[in-house]
C-alpha cells in the first residue's frame, strides 16, 4: 500500500482520471470559435434556382438556418455545440408544434456539409455545401487594406 502515498504515480492517476471525467479526449459538446461565424450556399448557374441554405453560428451558441429545398424558405432557430469535429444544430419548438429533426454539418475543405437533417423538408435532395461567407468578407478585407 506504500504507492497510494507516492505523490507523483498519485498526481498521475489523478490528472488521468481528470481528463476523463472532462471529456478531454473529444466527448464533450462544446461551443468552438473556430466554426462560429456566417455560411452560405451557391446555388447553380443563377439564372435556374436551386436548392439553397443559409447557416448563421453565434460564438454564443445560437445558430440560425434558413433552408430552400425548392418549396421556399423556411428559417429555423437554435443552438449549435461541436462535437467530435462536427456542428450538431437542434431547432427550438415554434408553435406548440415539435422542434425540427437536428442538423449535423460535417467540416470539409470549402465548408460545412450536412450529414444529418429533416428529410421531411428536403425529400430525396441533399442539402447544398455552405461556404464560410465571414472569411472570404475576411480577405476582401485584408486585399482592401493592402493596396
Amino acid at each position: 500500500m506504500s504507492w497510494i502515498h507516492d505523490r507523483p504515480f498519485g498526481g498521475l492517476v489523478l490528472g488521468i482520471s481528470l481528463l476523463f471525467a472532462t471529456g478531454a479526449f473529444g466527448a464533450v459538446e462544446t461551443t468552438s470559435a473556430r466554426f462560429a461565424g456566417t455560411y452560405a450556399s451557391r446555388s447553380g448557374d443563377g439564372k435556374k434556382p436551386g436548392p439553397s441554405m443559409d447557416v448563421s453560428l453565434g460564438i454564443d451558441g445560437t445558430a440560425t438556418v434558413t433552408e430552400d429545398a425548392g418549396n421556399g424558405a423556411i428559417t429555423h432557430f437554435g443552438h449549435w455545440v461541436e462535437k467530435d469535429k462536427q456542428v450538431k444544430i437542434s431547432f427550438e419548438a415554434v408553435d406548440a408544434q415539435p422542434p425540427e429533426a437536428p442538423m449535423t454539418l460535417q467540416p470539409e475543405r470549402d465548408g460545412l456539409r450536412a450529414i444529418t437533417w429533416n428529410h421531411a423538408i428536403w425529400g430525396k435532395t441533399t442539402p447544398p455545401l455552405v461556404k464560410s461567407r465571414s472569411r472570404v468578407k475576411q480577405r476582401l478585407t485584408d486585399k482592401r487594406s493592402a493596396e
